[in-house]
């Protein structure tokens, strides 16, 4: 073989290298597209959805720095959770947090809120805000899940998320939010009830129900 024919197929292969790291397959990337739509579809035919999770975070190195039980109820684009005596409550036009230790409460418009503000908002609009990408499948208590990340398309705090969503199910067991210091926001689904009754007045907030609160309004 030649010397010029040498270099030619070592350049191809470089090339061949190069192109296949940088254009991942499209293959895994419509497939986590199909999947988080058809998660998405699911979720928004929920007439009502209750979870009751364990929430943690994680420095650099995976050591637990916090961690803590907490619920979410949704109603379409309405939700309450609770988690560590902080309640995040929306009417679908407002959103109140409510810290409980300090009796204070931030309102703003539920359009100026961004972020992953629950378990469930990554599958909101996930095809506008995120390109994702299919990982691998994997067991969580002896039920198949797909493993997908989602990177936001605009910058963010968060850098990366990461979901899983049963196989056959489409129900979310966990969801991660990533930060780029290395640490870890964890949602782990304990329990996940769709159709659950639901009384309205859960997605509203009275500060005068609460005396001596103080009200940080940044409508």
């Amino acid at each position: 073989m030649t010397y010029f024919l040498k270099l030619t197929l070592l350049l191809f292969t470089l090339s061949f290298a190069a192109n296949a790291k940088q254009d991942p397959p499209r293959i895994y990337e419509d497939k986590a597209e199909q999947i988080l739509s058809n998660a998405s579809e699911i979720l928004k035919n929920h007439e009502s959805l209750f979870i009751r999770f364990h929430y943690q975070v994680l420095d650099p190195d995976a050591q637990i720095t916090e961690e803590m039980e907490g619920t979410l109820y949704t109603i379409g684009d309405k939700y309450y959770m609770e988690t560590g005596g902080n309640h995040f409550i929306s009417d679908g036009n407002n959103v109140w947090v409510f810290m409980e230790g300090i009796n204070e409460v931030h309102i703003s418009l539920a359009e100026d809120t961004e972020g992953a503000v629950t378990p469930t908002s990554l599958l909101e609009n996930f095809a506008i805000d995120y390109r994702s990408r299919w990982i691998r499948n994997d067991w969580i208590e002896g039920t198949q899940v797909h493993i997908i990340d989602l990177v936001p398309v605009e910058p963010e705090v968060f850098f990366k998320y990461r979901i899983a969503l049963g196989e056959h199910n489409y129900q979310i067991y966990f969801s991660e939010a990533h930060d780029r210091q290395g640490g870890i926001f964890r949602y782990v689904v304990l329990e996940y009830k769709p159709g659950k009754e639901i009384p309205m007045s859960k997605f509203a907030f009275h500060p005068e129900d609460y005396p001596g609160i103080e009200v940080v309004d940044l409508r």
